[in-house]
Protein backbone atom coordinates (compact mmCIF):
# COMPACT_ATOMS: atom_id res chain seq x y z
CA UNK A 1 0.00 0.00 0.00
CA UNK A 2 1.61 3.17 -0.51
CA UNK A 3 2.16 5.64 1.87
CA UNK A 4 -0.22 8.80 2.60
CA UNK A 5 2.72 11.48 1.54
CA UNK A 6 2.82 9.21 -1.81
CA UNK A 7 -0.91 9.32 -1.95
CA UNK A 8 -1.20 13.09 -1.56
CA UNK A 9 0.47 13.57 -5.07
CA UNK A 10 -3.01 12.39 -6.59
CA UNK A 11 -5.57 14.69 -7.31
CA UNK A 12 -7.96 15.19 -4.28
CA UNK A 13 -11.35 14.01 -5.85
CA UNK A 14 -13.80 14.22 -2.68
CA UNK A 15 -13.82 14.71 0.95
CA UNK A 16 -16.47 14.38 3.20
CA UNK A 17 -17.50 14.74 6.96
CA UNK A 18 -19.28 11.17 7.67
CA UNK A 19 -22.44 12.52 9.04
CA UNK A 20 -25.01 10.20 11.54
CA UNK A 21 -27.42 9.35 8.93
CA UNK A 22 -24.44 7.16 6.70
CA UNK A 23 -23.84 5.10 9.84
CA UNK A 24 -25.62 1.36 10.07
CA UNK A 25 -26.55 -0.99 12.99
CA UNK A 26 -22.85 -1.63 13.37
CA UNK A 27 -21.60 2.02 13.95
CA UNK A 28 -19.54 2.32 10.99
CA UNK A 29 -20.71 3.93 7.59
CA UNK A 30 -23.06 1.60 5.81
CA UNK A 31 -21.65 0.51 1.61
CA UNK A 32 -24.04 2.29 0.18
CA UNK A 33 -22.15 5.56 1.12
CA UNK A 34 -18.58 3.88 0.22
CA UNK A 35 -20.18 3.86 -3.46
CA UNK A 36 -22.21 7.30 -3.40
CA UNK A 37 -18.63 8.55 -2.58
CA UNK A 38 -16.69 6.58 -5.14
CA UNK A 39 -19.04 7.91 -7.49
CA UNK A 40 -19.03 11.79 -6.75
CA UNK A 41 -15.02 11.44 -7.03
CA UNK A 42 -14.83 9.56 -10.16
CA UNK A 43 -17.03 11.98 -11.94
CA UNK A 44 -14.27 14.75 -10.37
CA UNK A 45 -11.10 12.54 -11.03
CA UNK A 46 -12.68 11.76 -14.86
CA UNK A 47 -13.10 16.27 -15.28
CA UNK A 48 -9.34 15.94 -14.11
CA UNK A 49 -8.82 13.58 -16.89
CA UNK A 50 -10.22 15.79 -19.48
CA UNK A 51 -13.55 13.16 -19.87
CA UNK A 52 -15.96 14.54 -17.37
CA UNK A 53 -19.44 14.17 -17.79
CA UNK A 54 -20.46 17.36 -19.34
CA UNK A 55 -17.68 17.16 -22.38
CA UNK A 56 -18.74 13.46 -22.61
CA UNK A 57 -22.10 14.27 -23.29
CA UNK A 58 -21.95 16.95 -25.74
CA UNK A 59 -19.87 14.87 -27.54
CA UNK A 60 -22.61 12.05 -27.25
CA UNK A 61 -20.67 9.76 -25.18
CA UNK A 62 -20.50 8.43 -21.35
CA UNK A 63 -17.94 6.52 -18.97
CA UNK A 64 -19.59 3.24 -17.97
CA UNK A 65 -18.15 1.22 -15.10
CA UNK A 66 -17.80 -2.51 -16.47
CA UNK A 67 -15.87 -3.83 -13.01
CA UNK A 68 -15.20 -2.32 -9.75
CA UNK A 69 -13.36 -4.13 -6.83
CA UNK A 70 -13.46 -2.59 -3.33
CA UNK A 71 -11.65 -3.85 -0.56
CA UNK A 72 -12.46 -2.49 3.08
CA UNK A 73 -9.14 -1.49 5.19
CA UNK A 74 -10.31 0.16 8.14
CA UNK A 75 -13.49 1.46 9.63
CA UNK A 76 -15.17 4.77 8.42
CA UNK A 77 -17.41 6.16 11.38
CA UNK A 78 -19.35 9.34 12.39
CA UNK A 79 -18.08 12.75 12.12
CA UNK A 80 -14.64 11.08 10.72
CA UNK A 81 -13.47 13.10 7.70
CA UNK A 82 -12.66 11.41 3.92
CA UNK A 83 -10.69 12.25 1.37
CA UNK A 84 -10.86 10.02 -1.70
CA UNK A 85 -7.70 10.58 -4.62
CA UNK A 86 -7.52 8.23 -8.01
CA UNK A 87 -5.37 7.03 -10.12
CA UNK A 88 -5.15 6.23 -13.79
CA UNK A 89 -3.04 3.17 -14.11
CA UNK A 90 -3.64 2.24 -17.79
CA UNK A 91 -5.81 2.53 -20.91
CA UNK A 92 -6.72 0.79 -24.12
CA UNK A 93 -8.70 2.80 -27.40
CA UNK A 94 -11.96 2.42 -25.08
CA UNK A 95 -11.27 1.24 -21.56
CA UNK A 96 -9.67 3.01 -18.58
CA UNK A 97 -8.30 1.96 -15.20
CA UNK A 98 -8.60 3.88 -12.42
CA UNK A 99 -7.72 3.33 -8.70
CA UNK A 100 -9.25 5.30 -6.13
CA UNK A 101 -8.01 5.31 -2.55
CA UNK A 102 -10.71 6.45 -0.10
CA UNK A 103 -7.92 7.94 3.60
CA UNK A 104 -9.98 8.35 6.31
CA UNK A 105 -7.79 11.46 7.79
CA UNK A 106 -9.35 11.73 10.99
CA UNK A 107 -7.30 8.54 11.75
CA UNK A 108 -4.82 8.90 9.04
CA UNK A 109 -4.97 5.18 7.23
CA UNK A 110 -6.57 4.32 4.10
CA UNK A 111 -9.96 3.20 4.96
CA UNK A 112 -10.40 1.76 1.45
CA UNK A 113 -9.61 1.69 -2.22
CA UNK A 114 -11.72 1.08 -5.24
CA UNK A 115 -9.71 -0.02 -8.47
CA UNK A 116 -12.02 0.07 -11.56
CA UNK A 117 -12.19 -1.01 -15.55
CA UNK A 118 -14.36 2.05 -16.90
CA UNK A 119 -15.23 2.25 -20.74
CA UNK A 120 -16.44 5.09 -23.28
CA UNK A 121 -19.39 4.27 -24.31
CA UNK A 122 -21.06 5.94 -27.42
CA UNK A 123 -24.55 6.88 -26.10
CA UNK A 124 -26.79 6.86 -29.41
CA UNK A 125 -25.60 3.50 -30.57
CA UNK A 126 -25.30 2.47 -26.58
CA UNK A 127 -22.10 0.06 -26.86
CA UNK A 128 -18.81 1.05 -26.31
CA UNK A 129 -16.26 2.93 -28.60
CA UNK A 130 -13.38 4.42 -29.01
CA UNK A 131 -12.58 7.85 -26.65
CA UNK A 132 -12.90 10.68 -28.80
CA UNK A 133 -9.47 12.21 -30.12
CA UNK A 134 -9.48 14.99 -27.83
CA UNK A 135 -10.12 13.09 -24.83
CA UNK A 136 -7.67 11.00 -25.41
CA UNK A 137 -4.84 13.41 -26.02
CA UNK A 138 -5.83 14.62 -22.32
CA UNK A 139 -6.00 11.12 -20.86
CA UNK A 140 -2.88 10.31 -22.54
CA UNK A 141 -0.86 13.71 -20.95
CA UNK A 142 -2.32 12.46 -17.40
CA UNK A 143 -1.25 9.00 -17.84
CA UNK A 144 2.35 10.03 -18.48
CA UNK A 145 1.83 11.97 -15.44
CA UNK A 146 0.85 9.18 -13.12
CA UNK A 147 3.13 7.19 -14.62
CA UNK A 148 6.30 9.38 -13.67
CA UNK A 149 5.28 8.75 -10.26
CA UNK A 150 8.00 6.46 -8.23
CA UNK A 151 5.54 4.03 -6.71
CA UNK A 152 3.09 1.39 -8.12
CA UNK A 153 -0.27 1.06 -7.15
CA UNK A 154 -1.48 -2.65 -5.06
CA UNK A 155 -3.41 -3.94 -7.82
CA UNK A 156 -6.03 -6.77 -7.14
CA UNK A 157 -5.33 -8.54 -10.37
CA UNK A 158 -9.52 -8.42 -11.58
CA UNK A 159 -9.44 -5.75 -13.54
CA UNK A 160 -7.25 -4.63 -16.68
CA UNK A 161 -7.59 -1.87 -19.71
Amino acid sequence: MPTLEQLEQLPLNHRETIPYDYIDAYGHMNVRYYFAMWEKAAHNFMRHLGADVHSSLELGYGNWVLRQVVDYKAEVREDESIAIRGRLLGRSPKRLHNMYWMINESKGVVAATSEALITCADLKARKTAPYPEEMSKSIDEKLAEFDALDWEAPLSGAVHA
